[in-house]
């Protein structure tokens, strides 16, 4: 029977997008159901991507039966300063054993980013650069971390078979507490000597947390460090302003200000580093948040949370060399000690970034998930 690729376009359509990963992960412990309200508000074209970006989601129908659904976008300010025209791929389900299917839908997607000027197609993405980047290839058997995409082992073998090959590959590490004893005085020597040097250099009053009450001012500050520190990365797409507002204010009322460490020097943002409680662990009992009695589930699983998530360090290259990545670092260890978590999830961070990768493997970190990022020339 022919396979269809058809526009989402009514509510039914909308829902029927959404529930259709019901049934792909239906016996998969680690799939964490993403939350209704923020699908929705892609599927409607309200988020933030789409004040700059374009997108486009579909579903693959043989017959009335829905066997796969897939979104196509093209983000222009992914491209700038790569020698890229790649429109993206992402929200890719399939069901098993339904390589045709998967095929019908990147074939759709090639057509789509050439019809647009496209000379190459990347993903999965969900649309922005860092939503859901990759699919796992490594660690089927964990939990995801918040702001991370699972996948069946399968979707990367399709992706081969295609035709797509490596474009980039994220890791998450894993640091349990206990290899500290939960006692920062067992950290290593060399990183409590250079954040010490920092302090003498800059004082106390160097590092300090966000300033809710004013927030917004804070956040643009913030977005200018992130797109500043990590530009030195081949890999590096900017984050849009808009975006990053958005990711903040979806964040906000998961955050913990204790786990959020800002570092100022002479009045001016050098860095800052981001822990987030890991809500993926009370997510998974929440179905999504679709019904009322859903966000119960989520108020009793939450209190039982053990693991961080330590998403972002970044400092301006100006104020490399500060020792202002130590002095944080330390600063969230002593936090997590103090408020009884169990371990940190690092991720995620490309492989080849050096100044990450030596840090975590210096701490005793290892790669517990890896995701792979595909391309396609078209």
């Amino acid at each position: 029977m022919t396979i269809n690729i058809l526009p989402v376009r009514t509510e039914a359509d909308k829902r029927a997008f959404y529930k259709f990963a019901f049934r792909i992960y239906r016996d998969d412990p680690n799939w964490v159901p993403p939350l209704w309200s923020q699908r929705k508000e892609y599927l409607d074209k309200k988020a933030a991507f789409f004040t700059y970006g374009e997108g486009e989601f579909w579903l693959a129908k043989e017959g009335k039966k829905i066997v796969g659904t897939i979104g196509t976008a093209v983000n222009q300010s992914r491209n700038v300063g790569k020698d890229w025209k790649a429109g993206t791929f992402g929200f890719f389900e399939v069901l098993p054993e339904r390589y045709d299917a998967a095929k019908t839908m990147w074939d759709h997607a090639c057509e789509s980013c050439r019809s647009k000027g496209m000379t190459e197609l990347h993903g999965p993405y969900s649309f922005s650069a860092d939503a859901d980047p990759g699919f796992l290839v490594e660690g089927f058997q964990t939990l995801p971390s918040i702001m991370m995409g699972h996948n069946p082992a399968y979707y990367p073998e399709f992706a081969v078979r295609y035709g797509f090959e490596k474009l980039f590959e994220g890791l998450a590490y894993r640091y349990d507490l206990s290899l500290v004893d939960y006692k920062l005085e067992n950290a290593p020597e060399v990183l409590k000597k250079i954040a010490e040097r920092a302090l003498r250099r800059h004082g106390q009053a160097v590092i300090h947390s966000p300033k809710m009450e004013d927030w917004d001012n804070e956040v643009v500050k913030l977005h200018a460090v992130y797109n500043k520190s990590l530009t030195v990365l081949s890999e590096f797409a900017l984050i849009e302003l808009a975006e990053f507002q958005a990711s903040a204010s979806g964040l906000r009322s998961v955050m913990d200000p204790e786990l959020v460490f800002i570092a100022e020097v002479d009045g001016k943002t050098a860095g800052f580093a981001l822990g987030i409680p890991n809500f993926t662990e009370a997510l998974r009992y929440a179905n999504g948040l679709q019904y009322p009695w859903d966000y119960v589930r989520l108020l009793l699983a939450q209190k039982k949370i053990k693991s961080v998530s330590f998403k972002i360090l970044a400092v301006d290259p100006d104020f490399w060399g500060y020792g202002l990545e130590a002095l944080m670092f330390l600063e969230m260890g002593k936090a997590l000690i103090r408020k009884g978590y169990d371990w940190v999830d690092a991720s995620l961070t490309n492989e080849f970034n050096p100044q990450t990768n030596k840090l975590a493997t210096r701490l005793g970190a290892t790669v517990y998930r890896r995701y792979r990022e595909f391309r396609l020339r078209l």
